[in-house]
């Protein structure tokens, strides 16, 4: 059995500002084919638009209201939503709020620094 504290692990801020916790994974865990971060998006902040050639994403929002757009298609999501993203798929996040916004994300295979393209 692996267990790991959320509190445990490093933080990882990205240069657009995404606060992003790798929970399970390569890095962190013996799981070598997905992996679950936590993301934490400050106000006014959001990933760059991108996309994964080999990955599929799926989004899980926890807490606070996001812009989601996939494939030019753009959506209001929240608490409860779950954003599926296959791969190849450009997308991106933006909180527009001046409240955190949280989500889970999981990757299978799983997130490598290599393994998405910025558009």
């Amino acid at each position: 059995m692996h267990v790991t504290h959320r509190d445990q692990i490093e933080p990882m801020v990205a240069d657009h500002g995404e606060i992003i916790r790798e929970l399970a994974g390569p890095s962190h865990s013996p799981l070598t084919r997905h992996s679950l971060a936590e993301v934490i998006l400050p106000p006014g902040k959001g990933s760059l638009p991108h996309y994964h050639p080999e990955v599929e994403e799926v989004y899980y929002l926890l807490q606070g209201e996001a812009e989601m757009e996939v494939d030019g298609q753009v959506e209001m999501v929240g608490p409860g939503d779950v954003v599926v993203i296959p791969p190849k798929a450009t997308h991106h996040i933006r909180n527009l709020s001046d409240k955190e916004v949280v989500l889970l994300v999981t990757c299978a295979p799983a997130w490598t620094p290599g393994c998405e393209v910025r558009v």
